[in-house]
């Protein structure tokens, strides 16, 4: 497990004050790489055998959301490999030592030169052995919504240089910021899942879609005829629009 500490700053914060999702995919990631650095299977290890971890799925819960200048403790570890994926599963805890968030991530090994996903017994290292730490969250399938609905809106987002991680395509917290232009100023969201359903490059165009169902909004991003996410938030309002 890796344990560390973060404080949260102005620059994690929305104009309303909030901590934005992008924010706090990036303290998850940051967590996760260097625990995965100390197992032996960081950035670095694997880009020697033309590998890297993919993120295919993420799911968030929140109880209560840190606010500025709080210290909070990010724990990370891996918990399982299931079904040709890797779990791995994480909490905030505030400085009272109560849980504030979980989450699990579902990550696949990718072929970097191929662009093909590989089984995970490609992994050039032995995990050790699991430990289950209660996060209970679980990414699923995301059923796509009907674009059509009335209360649908869109958006379309050119995929910039600074967009593009060192993997040739589109960063993952890049496409909570996506999610996040789309709801706007919301509602304290209690849950959120994104689904990394397809690679998204350099000049391509994503036409970015939010339908409501109370206080459920589903994202979807679509280039083309191929969707290449899909995010559903619960606890958000339609105040803005």
């Amino acid at each position: 497990m890796y344990t560390g500490k973060h404080r949260i700053t102005y620059y994690d914060l929305d104009a309303a004050g909030r901590v934005k999702l992008s924010a706090l995919l990036r303290m998850v990631h940051i967590a996760a790489d260097i625990n995965a650095n100390e197992l032996g299977i960081g950035f670095h290890a694997l880009s020697q055998y033309s590998m890297s971890f993919v993120l295919q799925r993420f799911a968030l819960s929140v109880m209560r959301e840190p606010t500025y200048d709080e210290e909070v403790t990010i724990r990370t570890w891996p918990d399982s490999v299931a079904r040709g994926t890797f779990l791995r599963k994480g909490d905030m805890h505030d400085g009272g030592g109560k849980k504030i968030m979980e989450w699990t991530s579902m990550w696949i090994l990718l072929d970097l030169a191929e662009r093909k996903i590989l089984r995970p017994s490609a992994l050039p290292v032995e995990l050790p052995d699991f430990e289950n730490y209660g996060v209970e969250i679980m990414p699923v399938k995301i059923a796509l919504p009907n674009t059509e609905l009335p209360k649908a809106n869109q958006y379309v987002h050119t995929v910039r240089y600074a967009d593009i991680d060192t993997n040739n395509h589109m960063n993952n917290s890049v496409y909570a910021d996506l999610i996040t232009n789309a709801l706007g100023a919301t509602g304290a969201w209690r849950e959120v899942q994104i689904n990394y359903l397809a690679e998204t490059r350099l000049g391509e165009e994503i036409v970015v879609t939010t339908v409501y169902e109370g206080e459920t909004a589903t994202v979807t991003g679509t280039v083309g005829e191929r969707t290449t996410f899909a995010a559903v938030v619960k606890g958000c309002s339609q105040d803005f629009l």
